[in-house]
C-alpha cells in the first residue's frame, strides 16, 4: 500500500450545507472530530465549470490520520457563509481539518476546517493533539487565554467553557481570573465563555474577581451578562463577598441591589435591608424596594424607610404585567 497516495476529495452541495453548530466548532472539537489534519499548500485551481471552484493542495505535514500526498477540494463557486476556498490562491499555505463521509473527505466545520497555517496556531493544534487527557487539555487552554493571537485566545476560552469536566489548579484559575478582567475591560466577546468558566470555579477568590467586574463595568450588557453568571453561584457566597466590594457609589449600590434581587428570597432579604438602610438615593431605594417586594416583604413594612413616591413606583413596577421589550427603559 502506497502511503503517499493521492486522494481526490469532492465537497458537493449537500455536504456544503453545514450546520451553524459546525461553523462555531472549536479547535479542540476539530482536533478530536476530524479524521485527517494536515498542513497543505494550494497548487492550482482546476474549476470544472463557472458554478464550481476546485483547488488542488500538496500536503506538506501530516498531523493526524492516514498520510496523503495531495488533496483536492471542491465547493460551489463564490463567497458564501460556510465556504472556505473562494479566496485562496496558489501558494497559500493552510491547516486542513478533514472529516470522512463515506468514501470522501470534506472540511470539518465548514470554513473552520481551512485555516491559515500560522506557526502559533499550528503549535497550539499540535499541543492539543498531544494532550493525554482532559485535565491536560484544560491546563493548556487556560495557559493560552493570554495568547497574542486573538484567534487562539478566543478559541481557548470557548473550548474551556465547553469541557464537560473542569477542575483547574490554582495557577490556571488565576489565569482565568486575569483573562476575565481583561475581557471585561476590553468589552470582548470572549467574556461570556470566561464567565461560565469562572462560575464553575466559584470559590472566594473567583467571586472576588466576578463581583468587582460586575459592579464596576460601565457597559450595561456586560453587567447583565455578569449578573446572570453570578446568579448561578451559591447565594451564601454572594451574600458574604458582595459587601466587601460595595462602596457608597450610587451606581455600584444599584448594581448590588439588582444582583441580590436574583437570589432566593430567604438569602436576599437581609442584605437588601442592609443596603436600603445605607441608601439615601432614590435609585438605590427603588432597586432595593423592588427586590424586597419580590422577596415577599410587604409594602407597609417598607413604608417607614422609603419615600412614598419611590415605594409607589416600586410597587407598580413589581405588580405590573411583564412585557417583552427589545429595549429596557430602566437600563443604564
Amino acid at each position: 500500500m502506497n502511503l503517499l497516495r493521492s486522494l481526490t476529495v469532492l465537497l458537493l452541495g449537500p455536504l456544503a450545507a453545514l450546520s451553524a453548530q459546525d461553523q462555531a466548532t472549536t479547535l479542540l472539537a476539530a482536533c478530536r472530530g476530524a479524521d485527517v489534519i494536515a498542513c497543505a499548500t494550494v497548487v492550482q485551481a482546476t474549476d470544472p465549470s463557472p458554478d464550481w471552484h476546485r483547488l488542488q493542495f500538496t500536503v506538506t505535514q501530516q498531523l493526524k490520520g492516514a498520510p496523503l500526498a495531495t488533496v483536492t477540494l471542491m465547493e460551489p463557486a463564490g463567497p458564501c457563509c460556510g465556504r472556505s476556498l473562494f479566496a485562496l490562491q496558489p501558494g497559500d499555505h493552510r491547516l486542513l481539518f478533514l472529516r470522512r463521509v463515506g468514501s470522501t473527505l470534506h472540511p470539518f466545520g465548514g470554513a473552520r476546517g481551512v485555516l491559515p497555517a500560522e506557526p502559533q496556531l499550528l503549535a497550539h493544534v499540535q499541543a492539543l493533539l498531544a494532550a493525554p487527557d482532559d485535565a491536560a487539555v484544560a491546563r493548556l487552554l487556560a495557559q493560552n487565554l493570554t495568547a497574542t493571537a486573538a484567534r487562539i485566545a478566543d478559541d481557548a476560552a470557548h473550548a474551556l467553557a465547553a469541557l464537560p469536566q473542569l477542575a483547574l489548579p490554582a495557577a490556571e484559575r488565576d489565569m482565568v481570573a486575569a483573562a476575565l478582567q481583561n475581557a471585561v475591560a476590553q468589552h470582548s466577546t470572549r467574556t461570556a465563555a470566561l464567565v461560565d468558566v469562572a462560575v464553575r470555579h466559584q470559590d472566594a477568590a473567583m467571586l472576588d474577581t466576578l463581583l468587582p467586574a460586575y459592579l464596576a463595568t460601565p457597559a450595561g450588557d456586560q453587567a447583565a451578562l455578569l449578573r446572570r453568571g453570578l446568579s448561578r453561584c451559591e447565594a451564601a457566597g454572594i451574600v458574604t463577598r458582595l459587601p466587601l466590594h460595595v462602596g457608597d457609589d450610587v451606581d455600584t449600590m444599584v448594581r448590588a441591589a439588582e444582583l441580590l434581587s436574583t437570589l432566593p428570597p430567604a438569602e436576599a432579604a437581609a442584605p437588601l435591608q442592609q443596603l436600603l438602610r445605607r441608601a439615601n438615593s432614590p435609585r438605590v431605594q427603588l432597586a432595593a424596594a423592588e427586590g424586597l417586594l419580590a422577596a415577599g416583604t410587604r409594602a407597609a413594612t417598607l413604608a417607614p424607610e422609603i419615600p412614598e413616591p419611590v415605594l409607589d413606583l416600586a410597587s407598580r413596577r413589581q405588580s405590573g404585567k411583564k412585557r417583552f421589550r427589545a429595549i429596557d427603559p430602566y437600563h443604564r
